[in-house]
């Protein structure tokens, strides 16, 4: 019994301290990092509760087993041992593990961070393939565990949760989230505000953007909007960087086919109906008009506002207009997620014309100075639209009630008289004529604040 106690006593001294240490191990709260080892899991393998009811259970075995027979108290105590000794070696593995990934995170020293405090991620995507061209040591930057899980799952770039690491010069921020502020108080690297796309909506003029360094733009149009909405940047923290996510898009080398493809891309139906400027709640009868034309259309929903009752069915009912109508005339329209998967840049370039609204869609499809139709949520005059919203002043306009649809697919597919017009817009709002290598000024930008 003696023996077998004492047995128990001396494994709890020599591995407790272990357990311990290994409970207290700060998980790495970090991903893909070049290095670091793969096993090791954000959370602890498990408590350290279960190592004190294993050697509390062993030593009461053990003295127990003793009184009824020695053999077995011993007998009793190597199995305690045994199982202490492992669950010891469980958790110094976890913490030897732990160290090796804070290692490999410090051993990267990343120099760019993407912060993120956003919903749904792929605004990352929408700028992290230039970013990584460049060659600099950057990652991704979660604001809470949740949001690391979900961003370590979408994207095989590193990824660390909570601050931005010491390393990092400069954060660069995809989405304008109020939780930034958090970012941008807790590091002192420069905070540049990207955004994720150009655009006319309420919120693209906010004074959100103050609190960032440097407040990068498309073009010229931006920096005009952030005048108009009374916003004072100084000159110095603005960058007009153009749209690296135009590269890739082609030029339109001739007048619309017949017939003709029609990319139709809706932007989400906000649940404010003062701050909605989506199309959506007429998408099935613009989706007619351009069927009733002979058009084969491509239905690409946005990825957010997927809440939305109403907009939801009518999404349903436009996928189902378009199923209906490629079974009668197979003419080979697109929609669900056989649109979605397609890349953004090809479906620009497999249309001949865009029918979108208030989106920053919009702006990147004017690289490809092709046909744009805008819907008019808010509005029942064309002439008062573009006067509110300047990215529509190459465009052609739908009306609230689509009185004027006859009219608009007339000019569109037919003489287009904005043809011209389009070609001074992109140039106001996509940073020049100069845009023949659209990602350059944005990876040199990069390069640049890391200080590489």
């Amino acid at each position: 019994m003696i023996v077998a106690g004492v047995l128990v006593l001396l494994a709890m001294l020599a591995t407790g301290p272990v357990v311990r240490k290994g409970a207290s191990a700060r998980p790495p709260l970090a991903a893909h990092f070049p290095g670091q080892p793969t096993w090791v899991s954000q959370r602890q393998p498990m408590r350290l509760r279960v190592w004190a009811i294993v050697a509390g259970a062993s030593l009461m075995a053990a003295i127990g087993g003793g009184i009824v027979e020695p053999f077995l108290g011993i007998a009793l105590a190597v199995v305690g041992v045994t199982t202490m000794i492992v669950i010891a070696g469980i958790f110094h593995r976890y913490a030897s593990g732990c160290a090796e990934a804070r290692a490999a995170v410090a051993a990267y020293g990343p120099r760019i961070a993407v912060p993120y405090a956003g919903k749904v991620g792929v605004h990352i995507g929408m700028w992290s393939p230039w970013i990584q061209r460049t060659g600099v040591p950057w990652c991704i930057v979660a604001a809470t565990p949740a949001r690391f899980d979900e961003l370590a799952a979408m994207y095989d770039d590193p990824i660390v949760v909570g601050g931005i690491p010491a390393t990092v010069r400069a954060a660069l921020y995809p989405h304008g989230a109020k939780a930034n502020a958090e970012f941008i108080e807790g590091s002192e690297a420069t905070h540049v505000f990207l955004g994720h796309g150009d655009s006319d909506k309420p919120l693209s003029a906010s004074e959100r953007v103050l609190q960032y360094d440097l407040v990068t733009v498309a073009g010229q149009a931006a920096i005009d909007r952030f005048a108009a909405a009374g916003l004072d940047i100084p000159p110095e923290r603005l960058r007009i960087i153009g749209r690296p996510q135009t590269e890739g898009i082609e030029v339109a080398s001739g007048p619309v086919p017949s017939p003709a493809t029609i990319l139709y891309a809706p932007t989400w139906r906000h649940a404010d109906d003062d701050l909605n400027v989506s199309s959506l709640a007429v998408a099935d009868r613009v989706v007619q008009a351009l069927l009733d034309r002979g058009c084969t259309v491509v239905f690409r929903r946005h990825f957010a506002g997927q809440n939305h009752l109403e907009a939801e069915a009518m999404i349903l009912r436009v996928n189902a207009l378009l199923e209906t109508d490629a079974a009668a005339t197979g003419r080979p329209h697109r929609w669900g997620a056989d649109a979605m998967d397609q890349p953004l840049i090809e479906a620009f370039n497999s249309a001949d014309v865009m029918v979108s609204d208030v989106s920053g869609i919009v702006v990147d499809f004017m690289a490809s100075l092709k046909p744009l139709i805008m819907y008019a949520a808010q509005f029942d005059d064309p002439v008062a639209f573009r006067a509110a919203h300047p990215t529509a002043a190459g465009a052609y306009v739908l009306d609230r009630k689509l009185e004027l649809i006859d009219r608009v697919l007339d000019a569109v597919l037919g003489d287009d008289p904005l043809r011209a017009e389009r070609a001074k817009l992109a140039d106001r709002f996509l940073g020049g004529p100069d845009r023949a290598h659209p990602e350059r000024r944005f990876m040199d930008l990069v390069v640049e604040l890391a200080g590489s």
